[in-house]
């Protein structure tokens, strides 16, 4: 089943897309349109269902906030159709030259995507006729992720830097220390309205993502001190009771897991760089 849900806000129009093999779609992706630009494509297994929505829009520019198949899965589709151009963060221009696997969940859920080369590299500010976006790093999630940033209008197009105030798995390649690096750059800005990449918040945004914040750090500290009593990751993961979502990681292969997590933190303190001090 493949669902569009239509919502708007002041004049923002957002898209909320949604696919399953079977029964009503779990989980959807934003496609968000305002004064000529569209930000994200949406994920492959929705794609003639996006065109049919969007086709008619006076689409001018896209911009891509990260790699992830879910926000880059038409963009082939969405070039030809408007002959307009796409703008994406510069390393997520390079990622997108050769996007790195996904598990199978990923795959059954969002669909895949193909490479794409024509990506045009910016930084600083996105401008559209009567805005200016200021374009600000946000890794931890995505390496390449970027937020949108309003400032006259106060909007926050936050990608997938909140999804929800708590998690409960993650990808081996995410950072816990640059997700919190990251939230907390994001939360010296004056916002109340979060345009999530999945769970947009049209008020109370920043006390949302400031819990989202409260979470992770807590996380991290819980993990950074029985690692640094000597716990291997598995100890860790028993000594703070936590339990996984078995169906998520056995339909991921373990690409998605709980214990990830615990290892991302456990990477970061090896590695002074990402530290969230």
């Amino acid at each position: 089943m493949r669902t569009c849900e239509q919502f708007s806000f002041e004049e923002i129009q957002g898209f909320r897309f949604g696919y399953s093999p079977l029964g009503k779609p779990f989980i959807h992706a934003n496609v968000y349109f305002v004064d000529g630009v569209l930000i994200d494509t949406g994920q492959r297994k929705v794609g003639q269902l996006l065109l049919d929505k969007i086709g008619g829009l006076a689409v001018e520019q896209i911009f891509i906030t990260h790699h992830h198949e879910d926000h880059t899965g038409n963009l082939d589709h969405l070039q030809a159709h408007f002959s307009c151009p796409i703008y994406a963060s510069p390393s997520c221009c390079e990622m997108m030259k050769a996007p790195p696997p996904i598990s199978l969940a990923q795959q059954m859920s969002w669909g895949n995507r193909p490479p794409f080369h024509q990506l045009t590299p910016i930084k600083g500010t996105l401008r559209t006729p009567n805005h200016q976006f200021e374009i600000i790093p946000a890794p931890g999630h995505s390496p390449d992720m970027v937020v949108l940033y309003e400032p006259e209008r106060k909007w926050l197009f936050s990608a997938d830097l909140y999804i929800h105030h708590y998690i409960g798995y993650m990808l081996p390649s995410e950072s816990i220390a640059q997700q919190i690096q990251s939230t907390r750059r994001v939360l010296e800005l004056d916002f109340d309205v979060l345009l999530c990449g999945h769970n947009p918040q049209f008020s109370n945004g920043k006390a949302l993502l400031q819990q989202k914040l409260s979470f992770l750090e807590q996380f991290y500290e819980q993990v950074a001190h029985f690692h640094q009593k000597g716990l291997s990751a598995k100890a860790v993961f028993k000594a703070m009771r936590l339990k996984e979502n078995q169906f998520i990681k056995l339909f991921s292969g373990g690409k998605l897991s709980k214990m990830n997590m615990v290892r991302s933190v456990i990477r970061d303190l090896s590695n002074p760089s990402p530290s969230p001090a």
